[in-house]
């Protein structure tokens, strides 16, 4: 590969990369203030819920904008040498996951805006959505330095926070199961939503990171299957 070519991915896996540190950013703003406690929020729950929601759609926006200007920059309509095919193929498919993430976001949002003036969950719901949160925002970050690094043994510790995620899920779900005094039907409905929403954030995490190593392996070929065309 030349070094231009090379220049060229080292970009691309920049700028996908900041795809994913802006979803990251999106849905830690808002899962902070979805699980705050009173101590922690300073005056309200609902106030650090609304700023961390509005702070979120900042960055669900631009995220977005940027979404719309890489899929136009795919060129229809011409044969492209294989370092382009290269290109469309890895900008396409983490592209698809980002834009999957961004409509989970954007998910998160709304189930943030409904409970704006409702009470805070328990505080033994809390801890495992908190703790969730916590995890896939680690998540899609690693995924996004692992665009940048081509390390393919990171993909090893995405799958170990992956099935923590999996883990504290199943604590939420054992407390809402077996909690003394019931939670409000809309706390549990509510809950069960925002750590399926993780859940589903958490799988797309991984996905981006288990291409990644295929398209750094795949990468080191095009300058030989160049030659060979």
């Amino acid at each position: 590969m030349s070094g231009n070519e090379q220049e060229a991915r080292g970009r691309l896996s920049d700028e996908l990369a900041d795809l994913v540190r802006l979803a990251s950013t999106a849905l830690g703003e808002v899962a902070a203030g979805l699980t705050v406690s009173r101590s922690r929020a300073g005056d309200t729950p609902v106030g650090s819920l609304e700023g961390g929601a509005t702070a979120a759609e900042k960055a669900l926006s631009e995220l977005r904008e940027r979404i719309e200007e890489d899929a136009a920059g795919v060129l229809p309509g011409r044969s492209p040498q294989v370092s382009d095919r290269y290109a469309i193929v890895v900008g396409v498919h983490v592209g698809t996951e980002v834009e999957c993430l961004a409509e989970l976001v954007e998910l998160v949002l709304r189930l943030a805006w409904s409970r704006q003036s409702a009470a805070p969950w328990p505080e033994p719901l809390r801890g495992p959505l908190h703790g969730m949160g916590g995890v896939v925002g680690a998540m899609l970050a690693e995924a996004a330095d692992l665009l940048e690094s081509e390390d393919a043994e990171a993909e090893a510790d995405l799958l170990a926070r992956f099935h923590e995620v999996a883990q504290r899920q199943r604590l939420l779900y054992e407390l809402l199961f077996s909690r003394a005094e019931p939670a409000a039907a809309g706390d549990i409905a509510e809950a069960t939503l925002l750590a399926c929403y993780y859940q589903r954030c958490a799988g797309h995490a991984v996905s981006i990171a288990r291409h990644a190593a295929l398209f750094a392996t795949t990468a080191q070929g095009l300058g030989r299957t160049d030659r060979t065309l």
